[in-house]
């Protein structure tokens, strides 16, 4: 599975260097990480949830922020009540992404208020970007990348959830560009952070897989070959290989390093057979 082109080596060089870091907090008895990175800029919010802290029972306990489980939709409801109290976010500001698992991204602002849960649902989409205040954007995870983008001199946001589809098709560097469509955006401005999700370790796949993935990116080692087994991918290679290459600075990129997996405190699709909640990523304007 060799490469077309010369290996990247100054990315690698930067790669090694990229910030690995996550605090983890809670709040109402709710679970929460976060990026010390985003962290650190004054105006915004950012989070992305733990498993604690429910009404949700069984394969699903406790905090299940996953409308697309077979659970009683008024136990999800409780628990984006329970959510919003513990993160300070007003529940009806949230506007939840429609994920197909692909690379579509949607400007969104105030009228989009309560889609996907108060409302209808957005057309299909796995990004979100918006400038407005009045508004926070939700993505839905249960071992998916979620893409963290702050643009603090615009002040503009983009919140994108990344399954390994929507990674291939390099969903991150779309949103870059339609921040710098719709909002003036300089990629060079904008620090971003990916969420939690399954690590290069534990995420296994098929041979042809890999080989879209070694198509995709020939120049980084993001294919991770196995004596003896499939071969795996690192995920988190391949997010900061396609934001890096829509221009984003390598020292504005952080990892919250954390693999949902490996983590009793995450949901994982994976690990648990499919019989597990999910886990929501959420990011916000603060006036």
């Amino acid at each position: 599975m060799g490469n077309n082109r010369e290996t990247d080596k100054e990315f690698l060089i930067q790669f090694e260097r990229i910030n690995r870091g996550v605090k983890f907090h809670f709040s109402r008895g709710v679970g929460f990480y976060s990026s010390p990175a985003l962290a650190r800029l004054e105006g915004f919010d950012h989070g992305f949830t733990a498993r604690s802290g429910g009404v949700s029972e069984g394969g699903f306990a406790s905090l299940n922020l996953s409308f697309s489980r077979p659970e009683n939709r008024e136990n999800v409801m409780e628990n984006y009540r329970i959510f919003c109290r513990a993160a300070g976010v007003p529940f009806e500001t949230m506007v939840m992404d429609n994920y197909e698992h692909g690379t579509t991204v949607l400007r969104v602002d105030r009228a989009d208020a309560g889609k996907g849960y108060l409302l209808d649902a957005l057309p299909s989409c796995d990004g979100l970007i918006t400038n407005d205040s009045e508004i926070t954007l939700i993505t839905g995870h249960a071992d998916c990348m979620a893409f963290y983008f702050i643009d603090p001199v615009r002040r503009c946001i983009g919140l994108a959830h990344a399954g390994w589809k929507g990674a291939l098709g390099k969903i991150g560097a779309r949103v870059v560009s339609m921040m710098q469509e719709h909002h003036g955006t300089n990629p060079a401005d904008i620090i971003a952070a990916v969420g939690p999700s399954i690590c290069a370790d534990c995420f296994e796949v098929g041979q042809n897989v890999a080989e879209e993935f070694a198509a995709a990116f020939p120049d980084i080692p993001c294919v991770l070959e196995r004596a003896g087994a499939r071969p795996h991918v690192d995920l988190w290679m391949v997010a900061c290989k396609q934001l890096y290459d829509a221009g984003v600075s390598a020292e504005h990129i952080s990892l919250f390093d954390v693999c949902t997996m490996e983590t009793d405190r995450l949901y994982s699709h994976r690990r648990d057979h499919g019989n597990t909640g999910g886990m929501a990523a959420y990011l916000r304007i603060v006036q």
